[in-house]
This record gives structure tokens, sequence and C-alpha cells, in this order.
């Protein structure tokens, strides 16, 4: 064998290698994932496929490993494993990413079907052979333009479906393989090295961008999933024990005030106009809440229509806050709010910050509503019955 062919070797052993080692990758993180999701079937299917996919790549780097030509059954046994393994790993990918929309089975069975006709023909007929540097080897004309049959239906199956932009990356780079792979094999015959480079390259861009569309479709789930444990899903507040864990964390290094909002007539608003409209009342208090509070800290969900915002008041006052919600809400939206606040140089932990908050809004409340109210001002009458 001259130097020629040990580089090319070389560098094909490479190749494969890179593209075994993404997939085996894939294949962890997918059994890794597998166990935290109750429907397992999607990923069954995705790790069998990978599997597959890295039982063909072993086949094609026994070919290049030995100098002999292994049968040729093995040729088209990898040949078919491509395509099959194509089929279903775009497949899964468009369940994955298709949340809401149908994706019907029936094409895909179809084009698995065709992918099994086509391996028992090229069983029965003599495939093309090409002898270079003294070793044959063997290519599948049929199964080859079957590919592009196969990347022209992705592209147009997905028009339908919100996929990603590194998808479509991806089916182009496979374009991109096969149309080098049909002029390196089919036209120059080997003879040309860019072709060759061409070859061996794309199938590792390909399985990089799957492993990345893989890993971005886990990293959105994690976070959606740790959102979905610390955000209420109506207004996009915090839900309640996590607004008081990080109210506790913010308590111990600074001043602190808590903000306590409750919409007037919520419940007569409910019954008269729906709930349609009365959450999205609920919505937009929320928002104008979280767009007032960000600056200086943080807004919670309390319960019902209950909202607290809590806030450092080293550089603010929280009665320009407060009143400043009040205000924007009374103007921006069809209710008002009743709102109170208390501060850390009123209570000494928590729990009692927010009982004070809460007792100040129940006095904007009972004395007219559509204001707001600061604890240290209330009448010592109500605030001995809170100590009490």
């Amino acid at each position: 064998m001259n130097n020629l062919s040990i580089n090319n070797t070389l560098i094909e052993l490479f190749s494969i290698t890179t593209c075994s080692i993404i997939i085996a990758l894939m294949i962890v993180m997918a059994i890794r994932i597998m166990s935290n999701y109750r429907n397992k079937l999607i990923y069954i299917i995705l790790i069998s496929t990978l599997a597959l996919t890295l039982i063909g790549q072993i086949i094609i780097g026994l070919d290049v490993w030995y100098e002999q030509p292994i049968p040729t059954y093995l040729y088209i046994i990898s040949t078919s494993i491509q395509l099959i393994s194509f089929i279903i790993l775009n497949f899964v990918l468009m369940r994955m990413y298709s949340v809401g929309t149908n994706i019907r089975i029936t094409p895909i069975i179809i084009l698995l079907l065709g992918a099994v006709a086509l391996t028992i023909v090229n069983c029965i007929i003599e495939p093309f052979s090409i002898i270079y540097n003294n070793v044959e080897y063997y290519a599948f004309p049929i199964m080859d333009f079957y590919m592009f049959i196969l990347i022209i239906t992705m592209l147009v199956v997905t028009r339908h479906i919100q996929m990603t932009t590194p998808y479509y990356i991806s089916l182009m780079v496979m374009f991109m393989y096969e149309l080098a792979y049909l002029l390196h094999m089919y036209v120059f015959e080997m003879d040309q090295r860019w072709l060759f480079y061409l070859v061996i390259s794309l199938p590792v861009i390909y399985f990089a961008l799957i492993f990345f569309l893989l890993f971005e479709w886990v990293l959105e789930r994690l976070l959606s999933t740790y959102q979905s444990s610390i955000v209420d899903g109506l207004t996009g507040l915090y839900i309640r024990r996590y607004f008081q864990k990080k109210l506790t964390s913010m308590i111990t290094r600074k001043q602190v005030a808590v903000i306590f909002c409750d919409i007037d007539n919520f419940k007569r608003l409910n019954d008269t106009q729906g709930h349609q409209v009365a959450d999205k009342a609920l919505q937009q208090v929320a928002s104008i809440l979280k767009e007032e509070v960000s600056p200086f800290g943080i807004a919670g969900r309390y319960g019902g229509e209950e909202l607290l915002g809590g806030i450092v008041i080293d550089r603010i006052k929280p009665m320009q806050i407060a009143e400043r919600i009040r205000a924007r809400i009374e103007l921006e939206t069809i209710v008002t709010v009743s709102v109170g606040f208390s501060t850390t140089k009123e209570a000494d932990n928590l729990t009692l910050l927010i009982k004070q908050s809460d007792e100040a809004m129940y006095h904007s409340k009972s004395t007219g509503k559509n204001k707001v109210s600061a604890y240290r001002s209330l009448p010592a009458a109500i605030k001995n019955k809170i100590q009490m």
C-alpha cells in the first residue's frame, strides 16, 4: 500500500471515528433524558436508530481498515442502514420539534418500504464496482439516487413544521454529501482529491449538526421544566414558594420592602365578564408589577389575584414604586388595585413582613380601594392586633 493510500485510510478512519463518537454521545444523551419522561417510545426509537447508525459506521470502518474488500452483502447492509436510519432519525426529529403538529406516519412507512425494496433489489443485481489503488470498491446507484429522493421529501414534509435552521442546514449538508459522493464514485471514479475530502468531511458536519439539534432540544426541555417549577404559568411571575425563597435571600443582604397588591372587585369581574377577560386583566397587572419592580427586585404570585413585589430599598422609596404600580394599573387596564407595603425596618422576618404588607393592603381595600397604604402609617390598634 503506497503512502497516498495510507494517508487516505488514516483520514477516512479519523472521519469515521469522529462520527462514531458523536453518535455514541447522542445515544448516551438520549438514554439519560429518556429516564426523565413518561412517554419513552420516541426515545426508544431514537436510541435504536442511533445504534443502527453506529453499526453502519462500524461496517464502513471495517471496509476502510482491511486491505481485502468486505463481502458485498455488508456493503448492501451498510447502505441500507444509512437509508433507514436517515428516514427514522428525521421522523424522530420532526416529532420532537413539532409540538402540536400532526405528523402523519404513512409517508414515513412508504419511504421505509422503499428502502427495504431497494435493499432486496441490490441483493439480486450486481453492484457498481471500481478498482482504485488495487482495492475494489462497491457502490449502489439506485440506493444513492433514492437518498436524493429522501432529502427532497424531508424538505417538502417539513414545510408546515416549525423546524430550526440547523435542521435544514443538516439536510443541505446531506444533499451536498450525496452529490459529492455520486461525482466521486460514478463520474470521476475516485480520482479527484477534493471530492474525496468532501465525502469524508461532510458526514462529520452532518452528525455534528444532529448532535447540536438534540442537545438544543434537551436544553430547551430542561429550561422549560425548570421554568415551570418556579414560574406561574398564567402571570409569568414567580410562584409563591420560589418568591419566598428569593426574598429570604434578599433580606439577609439588604433592606427590603414587600409590596402587596390585590385586584379590586376581581370576583365580580370574573362572574360578569368571564374568565378570559379576568385572566387577561390579571396578566396585565402582573406585567406592570414585574416591569416596575424588576430594576430593584422580584415579583411573584401569592395566590389568586394577590401579587407581590419584593424590592431593595437602598436606592428607592417603596411608596414611589407602589404608587407608580397603582397609577399605571388604573390607567392601562380595566381594573384597579389596592396596595400595601412594609419594610424590614418594621419586621425582622419574612413571615411577619408579608403579614404586615398584607394588612396594609387590606387597609387600602377597606378604606376605599385603589390606593396605597404603608404599614408604618396604620393605626396603632391594627399594628397591635398583628403583633399579638
